[in-house]
């Protein structure tokens, strides 16, 4: 399969079936002109002129490849609040049902709000997250969703933002009933997690920063980094290791051999909200669909540049691959 034969990858997305796991929540955005200091502090008074709401966290990852034609199912945790009933909405636009969703009355559903002045320039964000364990009642009742949707799917997707449902046992679980059912399991990491329950996954996608932080090495160099890489591979007993760079691109480490980087595309980024969720999204669905880990980070990597210039969280679509790599010969 090549990668411009996008009428081939789109028949081959569109039979897939993705299950999505992670910390689930909801981007807000308020939108204004800011043209005068607050007479009651030394901030912009912005005023605003629209607003609207994006998924987000592992939910922007289901976003992300119900946009690339793959069919999708998400398990998670939400409150009993406004955000909780608009992210069910949010899911329901794209046709991800929100039957996965555990509903735990003693958390709130995170919330990311920011204010942006002319679209382009952050003001400030407002975080509304929980960050504890789950209970024991919540974390029996995720396992028993994940388990239930587990079968039908083809892959298995998980987001750790560190906002609390990883903490306990759970990631350690979900990945040996991965590995029980022969799934393959591709993890972004969080930086906050213990490196170690991640350990038996097929892949994992850490940025450069989470990669040495999990790793526990100093890393300041290309040769550094392979270390740093090989040490994630070896310690963790992983079949691929990707470490995004930004500008730099992306590392990917395989068992057998040398590590290789695949360069990004040279353009202008506007935000880099949700990129992460593109390319653990992309990363996947390629690599499910048969392409090898190379082409699947290539895949990443245009789906990548293409959101980066975007404002906000947002996705990529095949035809907006097609037309970037076109013109991007």
């Amino acid at each position: 399969m090549k990668i411009n034969n996008m009428p081939g990858l789109a028949k081959k997305f569109s039979k897939l079936n993705v299950l999505v796991f992670g910390d689930v929540g909801v981007d807000s955005y308020i939108i204004g002109e800011a043209k005068r200091i607050s007479p009651e502090a030394p901030v912009p008074v912005v005023d605003v002129s629209d607003s609207y709401n994006r998924l987000g966290l592992s939910a922007n990852v289901a976003s992300n490849i119900r946009a690339l034609g793959a069919n999708c199912t998400m398990v998670g945790v939400i409150g009993v609040d406004d955000d909780a009933a608009i992210l069910k909405s949010e899911l329901k636009k794209i046709g991800v049902a929100s039957d996965g969703l555990v509903v735990d009355t003693e958390r709130c559903t995170t919330n990311k709000t920011r204010v942006l002045a002319s679209r382009l320039h952050h003001v400030v964000r407002i975080d509304k997250e929980d960050k504890t364990e789950l209970s024991a009642e919540s974390q029996k009742k995720v396992l028993k969703k994940f388990a239930s949707f587990l079968d039908g799917s083809d892959i298995v997707v998980v987001e750790d933002y560190g906002k609390g449902i990883f903490r306990g046992d759970i990631a350690t679980e979900i990945v040996r009933m991965c590995k029980t059912k022969k799934k393959e399991i591709f993890i972004d990491p969080s930086r906050y997690t213990t490196s170690t329950l991640y350990k038996g996954a097929t892949l994992l996608k850490p940025n450069y920063d989470e990669a040495k932080i999990l790793s526990g090495l100093d890393v300041d160099s290309e040769t550094s980094l392979y270390e740093c890489g090989n040490h994630l591979m070896d310690k963790l007993k992983l079949e691929y290791l990707v470490i995004t760079r930004g500008k730099e691109g992306m590392t990917v480490f395989t068992k057998d051999k040398e590590p290789k980087t695949i360069p990004t595309f040279a353009i202008e980024v506007y935000d880099v909200s949700g990129a992460g969720d593109t390319v653990i999204s992309a990363l996947a669905l390629s690599h499910a669909a048969g392409f090898s880990i190379y082409e699947s980070a290539f895949f990443a990597n245009t789906a990548a540049a293409i959101v980066v210039a975007k404002v906000g969280t947002s996705v990529a679509t095949l035809e907006e691959i097609e037309k970037f790599l076109k013109e991007h010969n």
